[in-house]
């Protein structure tokens, strides 16, 4: 008998493909921001109104695409270009095809076990591409001026910001 969609078990595996979709999500943010940091350093975008036109543009963009952009202005080792061609790749299934080639697998706990440990490779994965693309940012941020402390600054300000908000919301 199939157990319950509901139980413990089935749950940890939607926990588990939430968090690497999660995960994938940051990537592409990441080389979105990359991307956005590069036209200020290019001088392609020098307004506000110029950046936040490129960032509409480059936010409807398929994570492909993204990485295509990206390879035009960073040089990837070979291995670290089969890294990101890998992330996109498991992204992909992930989102498009991982259930639904699973589907036998979620009937028993052994196979749930096994999609938990794929989805754990894939978190892997994604995290080790997502430094990979923080790292290009970084070198960034340097080029223009930017500390890490004023990062983590900016990062505990959104932090501030999302907590009151949430204080706010909860109390209303």
């Amino acid at each position: 008998m199939t157990e319950d969609p509901e139980s413990e078990h089935c749950k940890t595996v939607y926990a588990h493909a939430g968090l690497t979709l999660y995960l994938s999500q940051c990537f592409e943010k990441g080389v979105e921001n990359f991307l956005m940091l590069n036209s200020r350093v290019t001088g392609q975008c020098i307004t506000l109104e110029q950046l936040d036109a490129f960032e509409e543009s480059i936010e409807k963009r398929t994570l492909g695409r993204l990485l295509k952009d990206l390879k035009l202005h960073v040089d990837f080792k070979d291995c670290s270009a089969d890294t990101l061609a890998e992330a996109l790749e498991r992204r992909n299934f992930l989102a498009h095809r991982f259930f639904k080639e699973r589907a036998e697998e979620f009937f028993t706990e052994a196979g749930r076990n096994r999609m938990i440990t794929e989805l754990e490779g894939d978190q892997y994965l994604l995290r080790k591409a997502d430094m990979m693309v923080s790292l290009a940012c970084k070198a960034l941020f340097r080029f223009l001026g930017i500390s890490e402390e004023a990062i983590e600054e900016e990062y505990r300000d959104m932090q501030e910001i999302a907590e009151a908000n949430n204080l706010r919301d909860s109390t209303s």
